[in-house]
């Protein structure tokens, strides 16, 4: 189905993303909504803090214990960062894929607002 820009209603509609691609290096359009970074998600140091708490836990003192529980909380709370920022530039990464591009206006739009040509 052939879709039309809701700004100028012109049919000369294609996807952002591979039209972005098409563009030369230098184009100055490509400047403007550049493809976002995917997040590269670090994992090291929240294993590493788990695995310190899990020896820590193991230690049977009161002093150790106490330690182990706090750096797993650390660990976990560094964990669960980790995976809603790599959620939320995933989301931004999608959305940016999605867009289409008006070649008449120059306007970018979600898939769901074009029309019906």
């Amino acid at each position: 189905m052939a879709q039309a820009c809701p700004q100028c209603e012109s049919s000369q509609v294609v996807n952002w993303a591979h039209h972005w691609k098409s563009l030369s290096k230098d184009a100055e359009l490509r400047a403007t909504d550049p493809e976002p970074d995917p997040y590269k998600a670090q994992w090291v140091i929240p294993i590493a803090l788990g695995a310190a708490a899990a020896l820590s836990l193991t230690s049977g003192s009161g002093a150790g214990i106490g330690l182990g529980i706090l750096l797993g909380v650390v660990a976990a709370g560094w964990a669960a960062w980790i995976h809603r920022e790599a959620a939320a530039r995933e989301a931004a990464r999608a959305a940016w894929l999605r867009l289409l591009y008006c070649k008449a206006c120059t306007g970018r739009f979600p898939p769901d607002k074009a029309l019906a040509a």
